[in-house]
């Protein structure tokens, strides 16, 4: 269609442009494109036009990029990546995918949620070897050879790729046992005095919403813990409140085995990372794309 053309004419130079700036100069960016220096100026001057803004400063051997080509070479980048993996996704389907694939993730979060995407993605490609790692510390992926790491929260080292998995809904919970001995709470101000399992160790504070507000509620407790599922068998044995994810909550709510403390106040989601390294095999891809999609399903029925 003829309204096609100028997004095409883009998404080409975009493509160019992610090239020259991985190349290190017009010159070598060329070559990798099998272009002329000109053609691919040409490309990149077109860029700017349409976008406005200069994303290069030009010199005879090489070049450096202006703010605005530092921003937008993200968005190209991933364009790029993007077409890579599509083309090699295809490229797996023309043959059965082997290979092996060496993943972690923490014990609890990965038993509840990454061993059963493990298991379908075994019965759906049964010649790619798995090496999985329960582990709860974040562990250095190059340091000990893993592709594929499963890891909450945000990500300190920005050389890796980080790619949303699941956003668990959370909750305050307490055992009935916990509560006969503890008026429940009936304010978020109260929830200072009350005893907490503490997970993660290092953990302080708990930041709460209600309404337009945010609270930092102080956590503090006898029970101190770096496994979630310490933390949940504490909280069942009554040794204190605890923030939940919807994962383990939802049963225990439905049983009456937990209680949901203060509904009205809402707690912070768990957002959960699928992370790997800028570059990954085909069968780490394969797996990675695999588990994205799970994510997908998992939030779409998050109990």
């Amino acid at each position: 269609m003829p309204d096609d053309a100028p997004i095409l004419d883009e998404l080409r130079a975009m493509a160019v442009f992610a090239t020259v700036v991985r190349a290190g100069s017009f010159a070598a960016g060329a070559r990798a494109l099998g272009l002329t220096r000109a053609v691919v100026s040409h490309h990149i001057r077109a860029l700017e036009t349409r976008l406005g803004v200069p994303l290069a400063q030009r010199s005879t051997r090489s070049f450096s990029l202006t703010p605005a080509g530092e921003a937008f070479r993200v968005h190209c980048e991933r364009l790029l990546d993007e077409a890579h993996d599509g083309i090699r996704g295809m490229e797996l389907l023309r043959a059965e995918p082997g290979g092996e694939v060496r993943i972690t993730c923490s014990h609890h979060f990965g038993n509840k949620r990454i061993l059963p995407a493990l298991l379908e993605f075994r019965r759906r490609y049964p010649s790619v070897r798995l090496h999985v790692a329960m582990n709860d510390s974040n562990v250095d992926l190059v340091q000990q050879g893993m592709e594929l790491a499963v890891r909450a929260g945000p990500l300190a080292d920005s050389s890796l790729v980080a790619r949303r998995l699941v956003k668990e809904p959370t909750m305050l919970c307490a055992a009935p046992a916990y509560l006969r001995r503890y008026r429940a709470p009936t304010s978020v101000e109260e929830l200072a005095q009350h005893r907490w399992v503490v997970y993660p160790p290092n953990q302080k504070t708990l930041s709460l919403q209600q309404g337009e507000r945010e609270i930092q509620v102080p956590v503090r407790g006898d029970v101190i813990t770096d496994s979630a599922a310490s933390r949940l068998a504490f909280v069942l044995a009554g040794e204190g409140l605890a923030r939940l994810p919807a994962y383990d909550a939802a049963t225990l709510l439905a049983s009456g085995e937990l209680v949901r403390v203060l509904p009205q106040v809402q707690t912070a989601p768990l957002e959960i990372y699928l992370v790997h390294a800028q570059r990954v095999g085909p069968s780490a891809r394969l797996l990675r794309d695999f588990l994205l999609q799970a994510g997908q399903e998992m939030m779409a029925s998050p109990t």
